[in-house]
Parts: structure tokens; sequence; C-alpha cells
């Protein structure tokens, strides 16, 4: 019987094959091993920390508080823009409110400073209309010795501007001088305040300058219409006569 002898070219090649095998199975690449490094990591981050939150989901949250913030902020300006504003319209309305009742309060006090001086003056021949007071003579005088009276109780001969003014002298039922003269130039009517007349209340035929002597304009009563009263008068000639006081000129005012 012979020894076999083992064939060690056929162990080599199963020597090599295995060892082959097992470098196969060890060898792993970088980036094999770091991919599963990082996410073995991920992994643990997330199963060992209760408040972890990922990159994305931090850079939105982190953008939702910005956005949160300046919202807030923009609100803030707009309360207190809001507030400055209220309080700017409080103060004005509060002042307006005070500037309402002192004029109310003025406005009552001048109404009984005014009754009271009509009553006053009334004593003394005025009457109120509008914002005047007018004294109603009881002797006759020429135009410029009325004048003159006037001008001593620190009034003047009446100017009538209005329909409404005329109507009211005529109601006084009186026959009286007026300030109205064209003694400077003939044809010219002029008020003792130097204004020019531009409307008048003349009787149909007036003013005529009868014989040439007629500068002076008197309150004529005849007829039934009161916006047709007026007629031209010798200067001259002694009649009643009507004075005017504006309102505004009382507080100088000394009744005589």
């Amino acid at each position: 019987m012979s020894d076999a002898k083992p064939d060690m070219n056929k162990k080599t090649e199963i020597d090599r094959g295995e060892m082959d095998v097992r470098v196969e199975e060890i060898y792993v690449s970088p980036d094999t091993q770091r991919d599963g490094d990082t996410r073995t990591r991920t992994h643990e981050t997330e199963d060992s920390d209760p408040h972890y939150v990922p990159g994305d989901q931090r850079s939105e949250s982190e953008r939702s508080r910005k956005r949160s913030i300046f919202a807030a902020v923009c609100l803030g300006l707009v309360c207190v823009l809001l507030l400055t504003r209220i309080i700017v319209l409080s103060v004005y309305f509060n002042r307006t409110i005070k500037e309402k009742e002192e004029l109310q309060i003025l406005n009552k006090n001048l109404t009984k400073e005014r009754d009271h001086l009509q009553e006053k003056l009334s004593v003394f021949g005025w009457r109120y209309f509008g914002s005047s007071f007018y004294f109603l003579s009881a002797e006759q005088k020429t135009w410029d010795e009325s004048r003159q009276d006037c001008q001593m109780r620190e009034a003047d001969l009446v100017i009538i501007n209005s329909e409404e003014e005329q109507r009211f002298v005529v109601g006084l039922q009186m026959g009286a001088w007026i300030g109205l003269t064209d003694k400077d130039k003939e044809g010219t009517w002029k008020w003792v305040d130097g204004t020019v007349l531009t409307t008048g209340f003349w009787n149909p035929s007036q003013p005529d300058d009868f014989q040439g002597q007629e500068d002076c304009a008197e309150i004529y009563i005849q007829g039934n219409n009161p916006l047709q009263t007026w007629k031209d008068q010798q200067c001259e000639r002694k009649l009643n006569w009507i004075c005017e006081k504006m309102l505004f000129l009382l507080s100088y005012f000394h009744p005589v």
C-alpha cells in the first residue's frame, strides 16, 4: 500500500479562494462607511433627543418667528399712530367745544346787554332795528341843524341801506330828514358818510330840484307804497329828523 501525497496545488487554490471571499466581506468603501456612520448618528440623535428638529424644519420655524415679530412691530406702530391721532383729535374737539361754549356765553351776554340798552335808550326816544338804534326827534330843525343834533348824540342822520330798513323808517310814521344830500354836486346824491347813493326809494316824480333849491332828502309819507317815499326838499325847511347809531359804537355811547 502506498502512501498518497496530498496535492498542495489544490490546497493553495482553495485557501486563496477563501481568502478572497473573506476580503470581499471585510472590505467596505470609505463613502459607504461615512454614510452608514451618518445614518447611524442621525438615527441615534433622533432616538436619543426628544426635542430634536431637522434643519429644514428649523429654518422654516425661524422664518415664521421673524415674520410674526415683524407683524407685531407693524401692528404696534399702527396702534401708536392711531393713539396719537385720537389724542390730537380729542384735544381739537375739546378746544372747539370750549370755544363754542365761550361764544355762546358771549352771545348771551351781548344779547342781554343789547336788550338792556334798548330798554334804557327807548326812554330817551331811541328805537332798535337790525344793528342800529334810531332817534326820533320831537322838534323840527333845518337839515344842517338836525345833523348837528345827531352828532351831539354821537350819531348821524339816518343812512338807509336796504329795503328792510326803508320799511322800518317808513313804519315810524314820521316825515323827517334823512342823511342824504346833493349839495356838493347837483344830481349826485351822497350819504353823510360820503358814499354815493346807488339804490333809492324816491317818489315817482322825485327828485325834481324845484326852483334849483332842493338839495336835501326827506321821508315824505304819501300814498301806500313804502318804497316810494323820498323827495328832495329845501335844506332850510324845518322838519323832524331821524338819527342813527350803529350798535358796535354803543360802548362809547352816552344817550342825550
